[in-house]
């Protein structure tokens, strides 16, 4: 998800360094043809890791996919509540390594 998130900012600002060498700053008239097509790709790749990783990250927190898709559709926002949300894997692994007190539920078996 880090590196959809670098790629996407490279792209971003790319057309803005090309804007920077131009003498008359057409950076939109510079671009055609390949670096283009290839731009287009990297944008869809870029697209398509991200996306990936989100479900990823959501799903290895403990929350179901679909989770993850309504997030997605909240662009940073679901991004922000992805981050925020509790880690249920994490706290289902400190919940199963508590130590249990068997005297306690021994005296309480007896007591019944």
């Amino acid at each position: 998800m880090v590196l959809a998130a670098v790629l996407m900012l490279a792209a971003a600002i790319g057309p803005l360094f090309i804007a920077a060498t131009r003498p008359s700053h057409e950076w939109l008239f510079s671009l055609m043809g390949f670096p283009v097509l290839a731009l287009a790709f990297a944008g869809v790749a870029v697209l398509l890791l991200y996306v990936i990783g989100f479900l990823t990250y959501c799903a290895n927190k403990g929350y179901s996919k679909w989770l993850g898709v309504f997030l997605l559709l909240g662009h940073a926002f679901g991004l922000i509540v992805l981050l925020l949300l509790p880690d249920l894997k994490q706290m289902m692994r400190q919940q199963n390594q508590t130590p249990v007190n068997h005297e306690a539920s021994s005296a309480a078996g007896s007591l019944s």
